[in-house]
């Protein structure tokens, strides 16, 4: 054989390879194309110009009840006239020769969203009118079930509103429905009308500062001055002389002119002395010697002063255990307990937690020019959770579901919030394991109680450190706020960052 020809033969076999390897590969891929066509979730109808179905997949046996045989050779129009569908995106296509987007409506009432785009050829022709359409029935289904909840909802909202107008207490904007509550605002009522002191019980956050308040604005004094103070706040070594005030010159540092202090400047009005458990004992023996005698002296001053200003006191503390603990005077707490006031927490006036829910949602709706209104089921869930935080969690907790929701419903998918307490701390997670080395250097010099403190210190400061807020230290080391606020003050910690 001449090697021309074998050269040829040798090149058509591998033309002939290479065309089986293309019609294989070709075949595979029309193959894949098929299985994509057939396992997509839109259903996608190809026709022909004059809407004769060419091409459907098996999606289109759910839209239609038909096969994909029975809809092959099918004109669209025939499949509109027997009510398969309407109307028909594909014959607008071919009537106005560009894409169409319309709802359609099936034989049992389904609803598709249908896209069908018209396909042209070289010369501009009409060739091919390929349609996706997607099942949307149960997406208007909840579109208008929203729509009936939102209205539900507002309804339920202004239904709770009369309600609050029709139950809340005119204590003063002081909203009270539990018999518990309504207790205490009797007492309070009856006590603004003298000039006892009273002393102010209860747990963090149940509205203490609020009531202290009620009393002066009831009582005759309520035109004079609301003097608060924080007895956790102020250093020891300052107490004195912002009670009292100051004469010129009575201590380095001290104003030439003096200063008055809280006694004077609360004359004829009321003094609330807040957290008055951390009051140092010192401090608190000159104190009962102002509420026996009414009168005190400036500190470096020699003229006796009078005054008449009320004391209201309160705490978050057991009082009586700290008297037996020997950490408060006893004198002192039969003083201040002449009238003492327990303010129940949260969770034993539920009753209440509706109408305050409602009152700080408003509040936050007028400050924020908002218009939220919250859900039936997050509702439920905020009338039956303890609020540890009592009036004031469940306040910032308002706040912050308002200002948090992106919509005007306050969905119940955000209880989150307040179920679980995101802002708790546990050291274990947010600090590392913490060691005191002790030092003993001058130990013959050193007394104990001076070595605990400065261990003490060492351990607050580290603390403070890491997690930056006396609250936070306080929960990681199982103590109060106002302790921790104390301890900082004596040891110079900063409490802020």
């Amino acid at each position: 054989m001449p090697v021309d020809m074998k050269k040829q033969l040798t090149l058509l076999e591998e033309e002939n390879k290479r065309l089986k390897e293309e019609n294989r590969t070709l075949k595979e891929e029309i193959r894949e194309l098929k299985m994509i066509f057939q396992l997509n979730s839109d259903e996608i109808f190809v026709t022909d110009a004059d809407g004769v179905c060419l091409m459907v997949n098996a999606i289109a046996h759910k839209h239609y009840g038909l096969i994909e045989e029975e809809m092959i050779g099918k004109n669209v129009r025939e499949m509109v006239e027997q009510k398969m569908f309407y109307p028909s995106a594909t014959l607008k296509v071919i009537e106005e020769q560009k894409p169409v987007s319309l709802i359609q409506t099936t034989y049992d009432n389904r609803k598709l969203h249908v896209t069908s785009m018209p396909v042209f050829n070289e010369k501009g022709e009409l060739i091919r009118v390929i349609s996706n359409s997607r099942d949307i029935t149960e997406l208007l289904l909840l579109r208008q079930k929203v729509k009936e909840m939102e209205k539900d909802i507002e309804e339920y909202n202004m239904k709770l509103e009369k309600l609050l107008k029709e139950k809340r207490n005119s204590w003063d904007g002081i909203i009270a429905k539990s018999e518990k509550m309504n207790n205490v605002l009797n007492i309070i009522d009856r006590v603004a009308q003298v000039d006892s002191t009273v002393l102010l019980l209860g747990e963090s956050g149940v509205g203490k500062t609020k009531m202290a308040r009620l009393v002066h604005d009831k009582s005759n004094r309520k035109n004079g001055p609301f003097i608060e103070v924080n007895c956790a706040s102020i250093p020891p070594s300052l107490f004195e002389s912002e009670l009292f005030g100051y004469e010129s010159g009575a201590f380095t540092g001290a104003s030439s002119t003096g200063k008055k202090g809280i006694l004077e400047a609360a004359e004829g009005g009321t003094i609330f002395l807040d957290e008055i458990s951390e009051l140092p004992l010192e401090m608190q023996s000159k104190l009962l010697q102002v509420i026996q005698n009414k009168s005190f002296f400036s500190v470096g001053g020699r003229k006796l002063k009078h005054t008449d200003a009320r004391i209201i006191a309160a705490t978050n503390q057991d009082l009586e255990q700290l008297v037996k603990e020997k950490k408060f005077r006893e004198d002192l707490y039969y003083r201040l307990s002449v009238v003492p006031i327990h303010i129940p927490p949260l969770r034993e006036r539920k009753e209440d937690i509706l109408n305050l829910t409602i009152h700080f949602l408003e509040e936050v709706n007028k400050k924020y020019n908002f218009n939220k209104v919250m859900s039936p089921k997050l509702l439920d869930a905020i009338l039956s959770y303890d609020w540890p935080g009592n009036v004031r969690e469940l306040e910032n907790t308002i706040e912050r579901l308002a200002v948090v929701s992106e919509d005007k419903v306050i969905d119940a998918s955000l209880k989150s919030m307040f179920l679980k307490n995101e802002d708790a701390v546990d050291a274990s997670e947010l600090i590392e394991p913490f060691h005191i080395e002790p030092e003993f250097e001058d130990d013959e010099q050193r007394s104990l109680k001076e070595f605990v403190n400065k261990m003490e210190e060492k351990l607050i400061r580290h603390y403070m450190e890491k997690l930056g807020s006396t609250r936070k230290v306080a929960e990681a080391l199982k103590s109060s706020q106002s302790t921790i606020s104390r301890k900082c003050i004596k040891y110079g910690i900063p409490t802020q960052k």
